[in-house]
């Protein structure tokens, strides 16, 4: 890596410009790309990325939305730093921090924008 690799331009981080729930329990998130993207309360939760949830050794997920009430919400979030939200869930968990870069991946994968 060279000089010019250190002091290049880097892409511009993602980040959400506004974010809450939705009645539904849906977190909604307004990204500064300005993009807007919509998680539903159990895909979340059965998202959760925190060591409770998966298995740390082989990545295999411990929850999955079908061990989960259909009626599942969250009770509230709490920023973590500048760079994630932690979601406490009417189940009694809330261990998962959700970063931006992470609910960009999910994202990606649930194919909205």
């Amino acid at each position: 890596m060279g000089l010019l690799d250190k002091i290049k331009p880097q892409a511009k981080l993602v980040r959400p410009a506004d974010l809450g729930f939705d009645a539904d329990g849906a977190l909604k998130i307004r990204w500064d790309d300005g993009q807007e993207s919509s998680f539903g309360a159990r895909y979340l939760r059965a998202n959760c990325p925190c060591a409770g949830c998966v298995e740390e050794w082989t990545g295999r997920r411990m929850v999955s939305e079908a061990q989960l009430p259909a009626d599942i919400k969250p009770r509230g979030m709490t920023p973590v730093g500048r760079y994630a939200v932690q979601i406490a869930w009417g189940d009694g968990h809330d261990t998962g921090i959700y970063s931006w870069d992470y609910l960009l991946k999910l994202r990606g994968e649930t194919g909205t924008p």
